[in-house]
Formats: C-alpha cells, sequence, structure tokens
C-alpha cells in the first residue's frame, strides 16, 4: 500500500485536554502528525473550535485514525481529505533573503509582501496545496529560504 498526505479537519468542543487527546490518537498509532492548526470559531459557544491535522498514512491507517478520533467524547465532526484535494488551500508564511529573482509560478499562487528588513523578507503564499508546496521547494531549492511556517486549510 502507498502512503499519502492527508489533512483532517476536527470539529470539536473547545476544552481542555481536547488537543492532547486528539495528538495521543496518532502517537498511539505510530503516526507523525506534519502539521497542526488550531483555533476556536466563536467565544460565544464552546462548540466551535477546529483543528486541522495533516500526516501521512495509508488509506487503511486513515480510516483507522478517523475512527478512533469519531469516538473521542468531545469531537462532534472529521471530515476527510487527501491532501492535493482542489478543496483545500494553503498557506504559508515564508522569511526569504529577498524578493529578487525567486522563480516562483505566480499563475497558480497569490502572494503578499508582509515586512522587508536587512536581515530578510517575509512573504505569504497562499494557493491550493500543490502550488504553495511548490513555491516553498522551489525557495528551498534557489537557497532564499531562511524559514517557513504553514498549512493546509479547508474552505
Amino acid at each position: 500500500m502507498i502512503e499519502q498526505r492527508w489533512v483532517f479537519v476536527v470539529q470539536a468542543l473547545d476544552k481542555p485536554g481536547v488537543l492532547t487527546a486528539t495528538a495521543s490518537v496518532f502517537s498511539n498509532r505510530g503516526v507523525s502528525l506534519e502539521g497542526i492548526l488550531g483555533s476556536g470559531i466563536a467565544a460565544t459557544t464552546a462548540e466551535d473550535a477546529r483543528l486541522i491535522l495533516s500526516f501521512r498514512a495509508v488509506e487503511r491507517k486513515k480510516d483507522l485514525l478517523l475512527r478512533a478520533l469519531q469516538r473521542l467524547a468531545k469531537v462532534i465532526h472529521v471530515e476527510a481529505y487527501l491532501y492535493t484535494d482542489p478543496r483545500l488551500r494553503a498557506i504559508a508564511i515564508a522569511r526569504v533573503v529577498n524578493l529578487d529573482n525567486l522563480g516562483l509560478n505566480t499563475d497558480s499562487l497569490q502572494t503578499e509582501l508582509i515586512s522587508q528588513t536587512p536581515e530578510g523578507t517575509t512573504v505569504l503564499f497562499t494557493g491550493s496545496t500543490t502550488a504553495v508546496e511548490t513555491a516553498v521547494a522551489t525557495l528551498r531549492q534557489n537557497r532564499v529560504l531562511i524559514d517557513v511556517v504553514g498549512s493546509a486549510i479547508a474552505v
């Protein structure tokens, strides 16, 4: 079986222990999380927290993880996506040496300058997961990438 990249979007109660229990589902089954993004949607309700989890697994293991998450008492709903699913968008904030000759294909990638200092330039990239990942790989290959943080998000 071939390992694939997956994204789970977890709707859960915004309560202590939810992130720990969720991460334990993966850890106890030998799966490392590539990325975690969490947020509370509304301050007026405890039922609107979201966790976005990205990881690599074969489909059978993904299904096992999905069922285990759905059984957690504080989890309301889980959606599973292949990392390349067109319904997903990706974001990355990259710090680069400079903006000259980045060599990026911006046809399917949106960029926004966040800041420029003598130490480097910070840029926001948004687009499909493939477009953003390709941009980060290009920056790395061209040796202009200083640091990067990113996540996939569901829209």
